[in-house]
């Protein structure tokens, strides 16, 4: 039997009534230079412009679906689907190039999609929302892949950001060869699950403690 509202079910279970639910995201985990890129950026933006230090928070990521709650259960059910959907899929490229902004809220490293990538995240996302009836949906979720490097701005911070950024042209070729679950604890996103985008068994695995960041600075 699928396993519909894991909220209630396991509340029902408890014969308390009592329901833990914690909040996860899914995404795609930058790697190599990219990643030491977007973590010094995101640091140096940080400090010089006293805005949220993501780099933090949250590994240098590409969200694929928005945050949601679960339970337990509801997440090992998410786990299954991501395994399935993994064995079934390969990687596919795409570029990191420039800056793009929502607004003067967020700025983040614009992602080039190829076709293929653009077919990869919306398979990934019909899976689990056909799969999982009960994950939250949001209208545009998949609609723009991005790497935030600085959010909840004011105005005056995005102009300065903006204007700082305009000197600053990183371009990487990637490959979207990774879905991961992570997990809020605190103020701080964690990598809970890491799925390679392979057909081996073997490329499933759980992640019991923070990814290290050691992060070499550019030159």
């Amino acid at each position: 039997m699928p396993h519909t509202f894991p909220q209630c079910d396991r509340a029902a279970r408890s014969g308390f009534g009592i329901l833990i639910l914690l909040k996860y995201l899914i995404a795609h985990l930058l790697s190599g230079d990219a990643k030491t890129c977007h973590t010094r950026i995101a640091r140096e933006l940080s400090t010089r412009f006293n805005v949220p230090p993501l780099y933090e928070r949250i590994p240098p990521h590409v969200t694929v679906k928005p945050p949601f709650e679960a339970d337990d259960a509801g997440i090992e059910e998410v786990e299954r689907v991501l395994r399935a959907f993994a064995k079934s899929e390969r990687a596919a490229p795409y570029t990191i190039r420039g800056f793009g902004r929502f607004g003067f809220r967020t700025v983040y490293m614009d992602i080039i999609k190829s076709p293929e990538t653009v077919l990869l995240a919306r398979r990934a996302l019909s899976t689990l929302n056909a799969n999982l009836p009960w994950l939250a949906r949001y209208p545009h979720e998949g609609n723009k892949l991005h790497a935030s490097v600085a959010r909840f701005l004011d105005r005056r911070q995005f102009r300065r950001i903006w204007r700082t950024l305009k000197g600053v042209r990183p371009e990487f070729s990637l490959s979207f060869d990774n879905l991961a679950i992570l997990k809020q604890e605190g103020r701080v996103w964690k990598v809970h699950t890491l799925v390679s985008l392979r057909s081996s068994e073997e490329n499933f695995r759980y992640v019991g403690a923070p990814m290290p960041e050691e992060v070499v600075l550019l030159s």
